[in-house]
């Protein structure tokens, strides 16, 4: 078990903070809002159960669904783009994929969850943001603080939760616009039978300017192709109350995404193509016991990725993920004390096909399995004092065993609230790390880290203001090595940020937000420099007003990114300077309730056309507009 760093700092504020605590008394649940800043009323992932948000000691923003209708947010991508601390890295238009990460962390070190069950594929350890569709989702939870201790890997930086809830309500949507975009989405329930589909295409052709990068790394200008994609998205849901008490809940999904793949402005695939399929499918029993409740999930996903490209024959290597999860965890909450605590049991199989080769190359399967027991305790003293200790013990096979302690406390002080935590986080190698022929490495230990954060809030200034800190130390960092590309324990990070959030209360129907997003410190301890991907500032701004106004809603949200490191040449050369991943982006709509089951909406991305490259290599599209019409 590492070192807690700052731990020892950590308790005695704690302990100074609690000597005042008795005299206080608790702050009220924040109200819904549509917006993807200020917490909602009740969440379910900050500590694995539902809950108050004001409750829970882990900083947790939600998405809502009346966020993602407004802003047209087709992808998980999209609809996280206002959330404050989420770094979002697109390769370019609807189809491309969107790397990810929580406060200065990688997509590997961010938990990706659906319905509360890790959906990562098995054989790279991440989910693409960028073709995740938004049917039938009914909000996101983004928790933005380690929390293996309920999670297990890969928890690292914090969980992002996409809780589905197909409605039985009837809702039709068509759309188009720029860059050949056209969707069309329907909602439909029978009884406890709830469906939604999307169908969603895009030609995605557009011009991109030069290029001109430090090192004589320039690129001309010219017009992206081989760019189209094309996603339909079908999901089930349904409930039903089971005798002796038992309450199922069934979900399922299938998801179908084929792209071009027109590659790097570097080393262009003008041909290449490539297919994703994905189903997953969920059985939640869950049964009251007194004052607790009993949950079982026995969860199945599935991805298969097939890529062709005839210019250069062979192409890539196809891979077949697959994982098992049974969880079984129980709940409970009386006046004083709560506790979560469970089992999760999980296997992950991939099977690796390589592209043709001379001699030829079988296929690999692989596979690996977890097995976890969890628990957390919270115990309220006084009623503005909460405190939460919990740990969990994880086998990975073959990877050995990983122990993963947390604390947290939450403080109310009259106008404000404190909260804190600290714990230890970890993520075990996948299994490319682990298999891939000629770039594996089978020694490879679990990466290992602390984290800290606390966070003031105040409640009943404007319509909510907090400011936070945050950091983790780690160890065992799986990085690559430039010449061989194979992995290795190599890595030690610290990483130390600040994070403001304003909100303001309703005036005229209008609601403003803005967060500020400060990784003041992301450095791989071991070699001086700064972690990749991880831009010093990310600052969001949004305007909303709804329809409880009026027949009318309107809503702009401003996104402004710092640059990233440079990126390293692996041909030798230097490094790639990125004075083109900083940029400001403006996104707006304007909808109008036309009837009372019909609405018109009128939007628009990238206001300014900002042009430019948020990976190197991989120019953003400019401005575009959008048309929809839709019940709801």
């Amino acid at each position: 078990m590492i070192h807690l760093v700052r731990a020892g700092a950590l308790t005695v504020l704690f302990g100074a903070c609690a000597a005042a605590a008795a005299a206080q008394s608790p702050l009220p649940s924040p109200s819904p809002s549509p917006s993807a800043i200020p917490e909602i009323g009740r969440v379910v992932t900050s500590d694995r159960r539902a809950e108050s948000a004001a409750s829970a000691t882990r900083p947790t923003f939600v998405v809502d669904r009346s966020t993602i209708e407004s802003f047209g947010s087709r992808t998980i991508g999209d609809a996280l783009e206002n959330v404050p601390g989420v770094d979002l890295f697109s390769y370019g238009a609807f189809g491309a994929q969107v790397n990810y990460g929580i406060r200065g962390t990688s997509s590997t070190e961010t938990l990706i969850l659906q319905d509360g069950i890790p959906i990562a594929t098995a054989s790279n350890g991440v989910v693409d943001l960028g073709s995740l569709s938004t049917a039938g989702v009914q909000r996101i939870e983004v928790v933005e603080s380690g929390a293996s201790t309920l999670y297990g890997s890969s928890a690292t930086g914090g969980v992002i939760n996409i809780i589905t809830a197909a409605s039985a309500q009837p809702y039709l949507r068509v759309s188009a616009g720029s860059l050949g975009d056209r969707s069309v989405a329907a909602q439909f329930g029978i009884g406890n039978l709830a469906v939604s589909f999307e169908r969603h295409v895009a030609d995605n052709v557009y011009d991109y300017p030069a290029f001109a990068y430090a090192g004589g790394n320039a690129t001309t200008a010219g017009t992206r192709t081989n760019d189209d994609a094309q996603q339909t998205t079908l999901r089930v849901s349904y409930l039903a109350q089971l005798g002796g008490g038992w309450t199922a809940r069934l979900t399922g999904g299938d998801d179908a995404i084929r792209i071009s793949v027109p590659g790097s402005l570097q080393f262009l695939t003008t041909e290449a193509r490539q297919g994703t399929g994905r189903t997953d499918g969920l059985l939640d029993l869950s049964h009251a016991l007194g004052r607790g409740m009993l949950t079982a999930d026995i969860a199945l996903t599935g991805q298969r990725l097939v890529y062709s490209d005839p210019v250069y024959v062979g192409g890539e290597d196809d891979t077949y993920d697959a994982r098992a999860q049974a969880s079984l965890r129980y709940t409970s909450s009386g006046t004083h004390d709560d506790v979560v605590a469970g089992v999760d049991l999980s296997r992950e199989t991939a099977l690796l096909t390589f592209a043709p080769s001379t001699p030829p190359s079988p296929a690999l399967g692989v596979a690996e399995a977890q097995s976890a027991a969890y628990a957390q305790y919270g115990y309220d003293p006084t009623a503005a004092l909460r405190l939460t200790l919990g740990l969990r013990g994880e086998n990975d096979a073959p990877r050995g065993k990983v122990l993963a302690p947390s604390f947290g406390v939450r403080l109310d002080l009259g106008g404000a609230r404190l909260t804190a935590n600290v714990g230890e986080s970890y993520r075990v190698p996948t299994l490319i790390d682990l298999y891939y022929p000629g770039y594996a490495n089978p020694n490879l230990l679990p990466e290992r880290l602390a984290n800290y954060d606390t966070t003031l809030a105040f409640a009943h200034v404007l319509g909510g203001v907090t400011l936070g800190y945050f950091g983790r130390d780690g160890s065992n960092l799986i990085v690559l090595d430039p010449t061989t590309f194979a992995p290795y324990n190599a890595s030690r990070a610290s990483v130390n940020g600040l994070q403001l959030t304003v909100a303001t209360r309703p005036l005229d129907h209008w609601r403003a937000t803005a967060g500020v997003t400060d990784v003041y410190r992301a450095q791989d301890t071991s070699t001086g420099m700064r972690l990749s991907d991880t831009p010093p500032i990310v600052a969001t701004v949004g305007l909303e007003r709804g329809f409880d106004g009026g027949p009318f809603a309107a809503g702009v949200r401003v996104r402004v990114v710092g640059s990233s490191p440079d990126v390293p040449n692996y041909a030798g050369g230097p490094p790639y300077a990125d004075p083109y991943d900083a940029f400001t982006t403006a996104d707006a709509y304007v909808r109008f309730r036309l009837v009372p089951s019909a609405i018109l909406t009128l939007r628009a991305r990238n206001l300014g056309d900002e042009r430019y490259a948020p990976l190197f290599g991989y120019p953003a599209p400019g401005r575009t507009f959008e048309v929809e019409l839709s019940t709801r």
